[in-house]
């Protein structure tokens, strides 16, 4: 398990109740230090993790460290179709009780404000994505409750729309969804019982949801899906992959301690390409053209051109250790 997903994880064990808010919430006032830029190179990415929202430039030097509230973790930004601000989940862990938010910035650290609300402890929001129209925020939600005397979790899409705030939850057992280029396909982590079994595919409106890959290799964990900005393909992180002829792909197992490694499939799901190995789970990031992906890793982000497979460093950071990442130019 990466340990992006463990923190996650740690707070699903924790659920003991549920409750959600879908009305937008005030915006977030800025501190006087607040969202000061570092430099004044143009903004290529930014990255979630533990230690803030940042945005880097293309060397991958901080750019902006964007001010968040105390005891908050960010998580799985976005950037939306304007190109001009990002949407973020924001988990609280602390005195105020546990729990996440779906927030939304602009790129230069002005005009925050809350788009989901979690209403009670135990409610998390993750994978926030606004469709290419920008009329529809999508996202995961887990819960925590109690069922017959025993903590499980109930997960599932659900999407907001942002012109009318009516609120539809779409698929239940998903979670870490990502939308194709032309808005119409979901593709999405199906889960069994609160842990991931495979990647699913659905309509844009939560119908027909099914299994996204046609051929019949598993993996023992996968994760963030996330389609080609251009064409139509899909990148995602996963480990121990078992061949449809049985045995294991490539003869490696992956994960808990052993390289997890990029795929690349086809909207079609048609075949499974192997296209890096990384020493653990990670969120890849498109380029705006399609050509490379970029990911963070042990202190390093790296770029992968699709083409010829080659993995450059670009930059070398404390703040590289993990995280997730989305690349803006």
């Amino acid at each position: 398990m990466s340990r992006r997903v463990r923190v996650v994880a740690i707070c699903a064990v924790l659920a003991l109740g549920a409750g959600c808010q879908s009305s937008p919430g005030p915006a977030i006032g800025a501190s006087s230090r607040a969202n000061v830029p570092l430099s004044t190179a143009p903004i290529a990415f930014v990255l979630a993790n533990p230690s803030g929202l940042l945005a880097l430039d293309a060397s991958g030097g901080v750019v902006r460290k964007y001010d968040l509230p105390p005891d908050a973790f960010p998580s799985g930004p976005s950037i939306a179709p304007d190109g001009r601000q990002v949407v973020f989940a924001l988990t609280r862990i602390g005195a105020n009780g546990f729990g996440s938010d779906i927030l939304a910035v602009n790129l230069d650290g002005s005009g925050m404000r809350s788009l989901v609300v979690h209403e009670q402890d135990n409610v998390y929001y993750a994978s926030p994505a606004i469709d290419p129209s920008g009329r529809y925020l999508y996202f995961g939600r887990r819960a925590g409750i109690v069922s017959n005397g025993t903590s499980v979790t109930d997960d599932g899409v659900e999407r907001l729309d942002l012109r009318t705030n009516a609120r539809t939850r779409l698929i239940p057992d998903a979670a870490d969804l990502t939308i194709s280029v032309d808005g119409r396909m979901l593709v999405f982590a199906h889960l069994v019982k609160g842990q991931v079994d495979t990647l699913w595919t659905a309509n844009a409106d939560g119908s027909q949801a099914k299994p996204f890959f046609a051929v019949k290799d598993r993996f023992f964990y996968l994760q963030t899906p996330r389609s080609a900005p251009s064409g139509c393909q899909v990148v995602f992180s996963g480990a121990g992959r078992t061949a449809r002829g049985g045995g294991t792909a490539g003869g490696r197992q992956a994960h808990l301690g052993i390289p997890s490694e990029l795929y690349l499939v086809p909207c079609d799901g048609s075949k499974i390409d192997t296209i890096a190995e990384t020493q653990d789970d990670v969120t890849p990031a498109w380029s705006p053209d399609a050509t490379k992906i970029a990911y963070v890793l042990g202190g390093g982000l790296y770029t992968l051109t699709v083409a010829t497979r080659e993995v450059r460093r670009i930059g070398q950071n404390d703040a590289f250790s993990y995280g997730d990442l989305v690349w803006l130019r």
